[in-house]
């Protein structure tokens, strides 16, 4: 394993750690007496932990990405009262209006990239990405060039990763103006709640 994969390993252990650590906190205060009040401080305290700084450090091991998404299965099954096996995951996160932690991450990788393309960072565009050379008709006008990666560490990195799924975002997305309605547009085009 690389070095940045250990990084990327020991990171995720300890964001889990620290979450569940607040999950349980909440847990013990409250209960699962109200959804809304649980699914309230989930999403206020719980959540910023597993997504913080997501676009900079975000898994690309699947042992990784499920470690994360536990904590949110065992949230949903708490806020609900509800032992394991009683209801599918996709469905409790359906009944709290919440969208799996790996749409999240993704969603905040795209407003990074949406930053980026557009200058709305410190970070100078040209250091990490330039539009692709041939323009198509489809999507946007904001392509971006498709880089090729030798190594995972560097294949798995934002700036590579990120590229595919902006090129696939359609130009009523891409093209709306501003951060703030770029912003709401993905929202609604991820489903992200």
């Amino acid at each position: 394993m690389t070095s940045r994969g250990l990084y990327n390993c020991l990171q995720v252990v300890e964001v889990v750690n620290k979450a569940n650590k607040v999950l349980g906190l909440i847990k013990r205060t409250i209960g699962s007496i109200n959804k809304e009040i649980f699914s309230t401080l989930y999403k206020a305290l719980v959540r910023p932990i597993l997504e913080y700084a997501s676009p900079a450090w975000c898994p690309y091991l699947v042992k990784n990405i499920v470690l994360l998404e536990k904590v949110q299965r065992r949230a949903s099954r708490l806020a609900l009262g509800q032992r394991r096996g009683e209801m599918s995951y996709e469905d409790r996160c359906k009944l709290l209006r919440w969208s799996q932690l790996t749409d999240r991450r993704l969603y905040f990788s795209l407003i990074e990239c949406y930053k980026l393309v557009f200058g709305l960072n410190s970070l100078c565009f040209r250091d990490f990405f330039e539009f692709a050379s041939k323009r198509t008709r489809s999507n946007h006008n904001y392509k971006l060039q498709v880089k090729s990666a030798n190594c995972n560490c560097y294949k798995y990195s934002f700036f590579v990763k990120i590229i595919r799924e902006w090129n696939d975002l359609p130009a009523n997305v891409v093209e709306v103006g501003n951060l703030r309605r770029f912003k709401i547009a993905l929202k609604s085009y991820m489903c992200i709640s």
